[in-house]
């Protein structure tokens, strides 16, 4: 039987290199990053709030969601403050920035992976593990976009799409793999680490994604679509 580390590997994996493929295709239209962006946003914030947080919910209360999303806030700022601490990073051509942006974005991922594939891990055998697959695979989709996008523009060439999807991907094998050995049935602690992600995922998609199409194009247009591209997500997840 193939082990569960493998298999969120491969998804992980999949999800991350189709988002890179489309990427490497809408870089060519400049006019459209902007609305490329807003429906990631929308589309991640629909898989958080339908699929994923319910999940978190099913596994514990409101209390452990909120203590796991403010771990996962807090987590990213810190990240956050100590990348732009970096003076080589921060400052120069558009060029770098955009650099600076796609290894943000590839460091948030890769570090938000490791507590999922812990959680995929540790529910191996349970219905669980089928949804935790899905939503790996689908909001990894919309993440390689908006990671690949920014070095696509900075001229990154097409091979690293296919290196950086393994780094991302490892986390989440490496977790799975953790949580197999070590066989964690705590329910609770599946709530946390699953809310932790949410915190973290959350603030990427608002601080990062939602903010760069804003500056692409405008407040009511990014919303605007953001916000169909919610319901979209929700419709199909709920129907």
């Amino acid at each position: 039987m193939t082990h569960v580390w493998f298999i969120g590997f491969l998804s992980t994996f999949a999800g991350i290199g189709v988002g890179g493929v489309i990427a490497c295709f809408i870089t060519g239209f400049k006019r459209s990053i902007g609305t490329i962006y807003a429906i990631c946003t929308g589309l991640i914030l629909g898989l958080i709030s339908f699929e994923i947080v319910p999940e978190a919910l099913q596994l514990g209360n409101w209390i452990v969601l909120a203590i796991g999303f403010l771990a996962g806030v807090i987590l990213f700022e810190l990240i956050h403050m100590g990348f732009h601490k970096n003076s080589v990073i921060t400052t120069g051509s558009r060029k770098l920035h955009n650099i600076r942006t796609g290894l943000f974005l590839a460091l948030i991922i890769s570090i938000h992976n490791l507590p999922m594939g812990v959680v995929l891990g540790t529910s191996e055998h349970s219905q669980f593990s089928i949804a935790l697959l899905q939503a790996l695979i689908l909001h990894n989709i919309p993440e390689g976009m908006i990671l690949f996008t920014p070095l696509f523009m900075a001229g990154i060439r097409f091979y690293l799409l296919f290196l950086l999807s393994i780094i991302v991907a490892v986390p989440v094998a490496l977790g799975a793999f953790i949580g197999e050995m070590i066989g964690m049935h705590n329910n609770l602690l599946w709530a946390f680490l699953i809310s932790l992600t949410v915190g973290t995922i959350y603030m990427v998609t608002i601080k990062e994604i939602l903010t760069e199409s804003i500056r692409q194009s405008s407040n009511i247009y990014s919303l605007l679509v953001a916000l169909i591209a919610f319901c979209l997500m929700g419709a199909y997840l709920v129907y």
